[in-house]
């Protein structure tokens, strides 16, 4: 059995299109952080209809998000019945409360169930993304993945040139030793 006062539903948070690792899993966002977390989970695109799978995940963020709520919802009630069940007040208002305090735990539990099924479910969508983009690239054949290389090679490359003109612009020709140096590992290059 689950134990509702120690239950947080705060562990229960929304669910990326892929998984992202970019930094310690302990450190805490500020408000900003927060909001664009949040932005990029819920974004609203106005062009094309997203997949499926796509729109399944973004309804399971959002049912998180609302049974979350509700949670905290239920919590409040519930705390409030067992004040009013305990006082030692008029029986009816009593007994009343503590009807109140068994809805408000019946609700509980059955919030807690849910985020738990809806956690199992991401995780579970989550592995056949991956699954699906290791099975996509099992299925990329040589030509493709060498295309893909080249392509790699060609962006990286680029970019140095890049760099090395803004350097060249900002600090000038390099040194003369530097200019044999180049020529000298041009010379030894075969072709």
């Amino acid at each position: 059995m689950i134990d509702i006062e120690s239950f947080a539903p705060e562990l229960y948070g929304f669910w990326p299109q892929k998984r992202v690792y970019d930094g310690h899993p302990a450190k805490g966002l500020d408000a900003a952080e927060a909001r664009a977390m949040v932005e990029e989970y819920f974004l609203e695109t106005k062009s094309g209809t997203p997949a499926p799978a796509e729109e399944l995940r973004v309804l399971l963020n959002e049912m998180t998000a609302e049974m979350r709520d509700q949670f905290g919802a239920f919590r409040t009630l519930r705390k409030a019945a067992e004040i009013a069940a305990s006082g030692n007040g008029d029986d009816a208002a009593a007994k009343l409360a503590r009807a109140d305090l068994k809805a408000a735990t019946d609700a509980m539990s059955l919030i807690v169930r849910t985020l738990e099924k809806i956690d199992q479910l991401q995780r579970q969508f989550a592995r056949d993304r991956e699954q699906a983009a290791e099975d996509n690239e099992a299925a990329m054949g040589l030509g493709d993945a060498k295309a893909i290389f080249l392509d790699l090679i060609e962006q990286r490359a680029q970019e140095r040139a890049r760099q090395l003109l803004a350097d060249w612009q900002r600090d000038g020709a390099p040194a003369a030793g530097h200019d044999a140096a180049i020529r000298a590992t041009e010379e030894a290059e075969p072709g």
